[in-house]
């Protein structure tokens, strides 16, 4: 079967341990498989052991879910003519390593940063955070005192030093118990075994979080202390930055605490399975499980709090960056309301001397009204002397005095009677040109303006 089995390694009677993970990649220049990210366990072989080692449904169901927040569960089953004690939860974990890309590529990809189920990127550490966990399945035997691990590791392959932390520290604990008689009741360490790399790691990957959180603060008082007008860029990767740290410290805090409470639950499994031995007066394996179990808790809660005052600082250093934000923003509206000025200024320079236009074209305007008015008052007289002049001219030539009739009458009349009417006639054609010149005017204007 495709999965390892601790007793291998070591021979404890008392202790059956099944670790089941990724394929690790041990040196950098070694060929990857295809299904590497495939846990080395065969289905066949979950299959054999899951009906083995009798694994609930829920347990089962939950390594489907591994990615999803999962809680713990216990169970008391009768196998064979007795009852066991089981007991599973899945252990949240974060884990630092060095970043594999550029600073370049990772401003470029900020889709599953917010995302707290995904990876966090330190660009001034250079570190990612990364989400995994272990599932482990414990079962304890009252009459065989035996007890029975299955742990599955989602660690990614690459780190095969994290992930194989918890075996070498195993076998650490158990080396000196290989002679010695089995001792039942001392399956704690397993789970200590877990919790303390845990919350170490837990521990490594919030200290990089807050010296990641120091960085952006000194570089917001660096733009605080700058005049240089275009650090909009800046602010905007500083807030991007900012509000993926928020969440996941928000998701950090709540698995931290849900590691608090699996630790809760085990000392109280503890408690109730070995309460006769506790009862027979055997209070050693106990006390130090007891010590144990509170040390981790400490550690947990003490991680607790750190989490929670680094989400004080993230939500404290966004404020900053919204005040330096608001100084940015306030300085660009200053400036626009400068320039703002200048063009109403101008503008209003600009109506100064359209009004000036104005007046200047109405003082026009009125000249060449009182220059139409004496033109229209020459045309007038020049129209009533027009006839006149011209009878008086075509009447005194010397051809008029070879009539006899026109010799001998009085020409002053003959002028009268040609004058008088032509005159009048002169007026009324003015008169009705000037008419029908008004009309085709107002006709033009009432004509509908289509835009081109």
């Amino acid at each position: 079967m495709r999965y390892a089995s601790f007793n291998k390694d070591t021979d404890v009677p008392s202790l059956r341990l099944f670790l089941v993970h990724k394929h690790l990649v041990h040196q950098p220049s070694e060929e990857i498989p295809q299904d590497a990210n495939k846990l080395r366990i065969s289905g066949p072989s979950l299959e054999i052991l899951a009906k083995q080692l009798l694994l609930p449904a829920s347990f089962i169901f939950s390594l489907t879910r591994h990615y999803l927040p999962n809680g713990q569960g216990s169970r008391s089953i009768r196998v064979g003519d007795h009852n066991v004690f089981d007991f599973w939860y899945f252990l949240p974990i974060r884990v630092q390593v060095k970043s594999s890309v550029s600073s370049t590529t990772s401003k470029r990809n900020h889709s599953n940063q917010m995302n707290p189920f995904h990876k966090l990127h330190l660009p001034d550490l250079q570190l990612d955070i990364h989400r995994s966990c272990v599932a482990i399945f414990s079962r304890v035997d009252p009459i065989s005192r035996q007890s029975t691990f299955f742990t599955v590791d989602f660690m990614h392959g690459h780190w095969s030093r994290v992930a194989l932390e918890p075996k070498t520290r195993l076998q650490e604990v158990y080396k000196g118990q290989i002679d010695s008689e089995p001792t039942f009741g001392r399956e704690f360490r397993v789970h200590l075994v877990y919790l303390s790399s845990a919350t170490r790691w837990w521990t490594n990957a919030l200290n990089s979080v807050n010296e990641q959180l120091i960085a952006f603060e000194q570089k917001l008082q660096i733009e605080f202390d700058t005049e240089s007008g275009n650090i909009g860029p800046i602010l905007t990767e500083l807030s991007k930055a900012l509000h993926s740290v928020s969440a996941h410290l928000q998701r950090y805090l709540s698995e931290i605490q849900s590691l608090g409470g699996i630790v809760t639950d085990l000392i109280e499994d503890y408690s109730s399975i070995h309460q006769q031995d506790i009862v027979t007066g055997n209070h050693d394996d106990y006390n130090e499980a007891t010590r144990g179990y509170k040390m981790i808790l400490s550690t947990v809660e003490a991680s607790s709090r750190f989490a929670v005052e680094l989400e004080k600082k993230a939500q404290n250093t966004l404020a900053l960056l919204f005040h330096r934000i608001q100084i940015n923003s306030d300085s660009l509206l200053i400036a626009n309301g400068e320039a703002m000025q200048a063009i109403l200024k101008a503008m209003q320079e600009d109506a100064g001397l359209s009004r000036q236009m104005a007046r200047q074209s109405h003082m026009l305007a009125k000249d060449m009204k009182r220059d139409s008015v004496a033109m229209k008052t020459i045309a007038i007289v020049t129209m009533f002397f027009l006839p006149g002049a011209t009878f008086a001219a075509l009447l005194s030539m010397p051809f008029f005095d070879n009539d006899n009739w026109l010799s001998q009458a009085s020409r002053f009349w003959v002028w009268v009677a040609l004058t008088f009417p032509f005159t009048i006639a002169c007026f009324i054609f003015y008169k009705v040109w000037q008419g029908r010149a008004r009309k085709n005017s107002s006709a033009l204007e009432e004509l509908p303006e289509f835009s081109k």
